[in-house]
């Protein structure tokens, strides 16, 4: 077993033992602890007896500790710690490559493969995941299916073979190899650990995140733009249909924590949905830190109020939302909602209809410009044709220009895909009426006031939306 402390840690050796004697919150999912006695790696949060600091190892990732040698605690149970906040690494194609590891491509592809991808060479992204993480892209895929898989153990009642594929195991012979691998014990072994079990064909997950969390807002957002037929939202719950057999996935607020429901169907297994659903509800955000940066700007402090935690809600498929966006340039959120609602019933028979189906449709049919129609028309082409990507796997800078490339898709529509699709916590739409009705400022002056709030001009606009829907409601009553 490896006993020299990790050399990747973004935090001190002195702030990890600060946070772990204190079991501070903040810290949990930032690192992990190794006791050399015992061979076990935990949260810092973990309720068990500190060990003596002579005795504990600090690395950046779970995966760095199995690669070291150490296992799973059962108690603290690693696999329910909050994710990394993407921001502690700073490194955009790092960033990329995670992205790719979690939406399951290293389960068909190689890392050489990833590493194209990312534009960089093999050993490049070698270097980046060991001086980030401690780790390589394929160790740190095997942990999470791992993880994942062990969360299905103890809080589901799914047969292995389900529960292997679920997490993203090529075959039962690989999950039951590496399951033992990683806690010296078999799955079922490790069944006997349960914590909780759900009941019939549906699979039941709480989502861990990180407080403070602002659920009413991020309901609100998802309610205000409900696509019929497609998606409910009813109080502090989010349903969506998956296919035309009437399946549906849930995700609700139950007992202070956000809880995914989804139906036990093979095309739809966690391991791909679970990296969707924190990207909508954007659970891997760290508020404390956006929020301590964002309030200290007196440009934006005073629209803050008493809110905190607001999120930015990602998109459940990139293209959708981009064509909604499409449709909302110079209206309403309430008309563009309509627009796509008609779009659904027109062209895609109860589903939000494919790239290659508005390729071919005369979209501004519906009652919009005929330019924005063509727009929305070239946009699907180049999806079908696979000459743009629209998913969080892709650079803000490089949609943007993409999109901006289209006659008829303008700087607004760019930077709230980015917001939404890309996943970029700093894209901010200056010429945003609303924003410019808050600020009273043109959108030049907006652009230079808001130099400030970088990087997190996106959540900055979260605020500034929460503010004039404030304002709005009060004006009513």
């Amino acid at each position: 077993m490896e006993q020299a402390n990790s050399q990747v840690m973004p935090l001190s050796p002195a702030q990890c033992e600060q946070a772990r004697r204190s079991r501070d919150v903040r810290f949990d999912g930032r690192f992990i602890t190794g006791v050399v006695t015992t061979g076990i790696y935990c949260r810092p949060v973990c309720p068990a007896p500190p060990a003596k600091a002579d005795n504990v190892r600090y690395f950046a990732s779970p995966a760095a500790a199995q690669d070291a040698g150490f296992r799973p605690c059962l108690r603290c149970r690693p696999e329910l710690a909050p994710r990394t906040p993407e921001w502690t690494l700073a490194n955009a194609p790092l960033t990329r490559a995670l992205r790719f590891v979690d939406s399951g491509y290293l389960d068909e592809h190689s890392v050489a493969d990833l590493a194209l991808e990312v534009d960089l060479s093999e050993r490049h992204l070698g270097r980046l995941f060991a001086q980030h993480l401690g780790t390589s892209p394929l160790s740190l895929a095997r942990t999470r299916r791992v993880h994942l898989a062990k969360r299905l153990l103890n809080e589901t009642q799914l047969p292995m073979t389900a529960i292997a594929m679920h997490a993203g195991f090529g075959s039962l012979r690989s999950f039951n190899n590496q399951m033992r691998k990683a806690y010296q014990r078999a799955p079922s072994e490790l069944r006997k650990q349960k914590v909780g079990r759900a009941v019939g064909d549906v699979v039941r997950l709480r989502l861990p995140l990180r407080e403070p969390y602002n659920v009413g807002w991020v309901f609100d957002f998802l309610r205000k733009r409900t696509l019929a037929g497609v998606e409910v939202v009813e109080g502090r719950c989010y349903r969506r249909r998956l296919n035309a057999q009437g399946d549906w996935l849930q995700v609700a607020w139950q007992q202070d924590a956000l809880v995914l429901e989804l139906p036990d169907v093979p095309e739809y297994p966690l391991s791909q949905v679970l990296p969707v659903v924190r990207r909508m509800f954007d659970l891997d955000a760290d508020s404390q830190v956006i929020d301590d940066h964002l309030a200290g700007q007196a440009s934006l402090s005073n629209f803050m109020g008493d809110a905190r935690g607001l999120r930015v809600p990602g998109a459940w498929d990139g293209f959708e939302t981009a064509v909604r966006a499409l449709l909302g340039q110079q209206v309403s959120v309430a008309r563009a909602t309509v627009l796509a609602a008609a779009m659904v019933e027109r062209y895609g028979g109860g589903e939000f209809p494919s790239p290659a189906r508005l390729a071919q449709a005369e979209v501004a049919e519906l009652g919009m410009p005929g330019q924005r129609g063509r727009a929305i028309s070239e946009l699907a082409r180049q999806v079908a044709a696979g000459e743009m990507q629209l998913d969080d796997t892709r650079g803000s800078a490089q949609l943007t220009e993409a999109m901006c490339s289209i006659r008829g898709i303008g700087p607004w529509t760019a930077s709230y895909v980015s917001l939404r699709v890309a996943r970029d916590p700093d894209a901010f739409p200056d010429s945003d009426w609303v924003v410019l009705k808050m600020l009273g400022a043109t959108p030049a002056q907006v652009r230079k006031q808001s130099e400030s709030w970088r990087p997190w001009r996106s959540y900055a606009l979260m605020y500034l939306w929460h503010a004039a829907t404030a304002q709005s409601t009060l004006s009513k009553d």
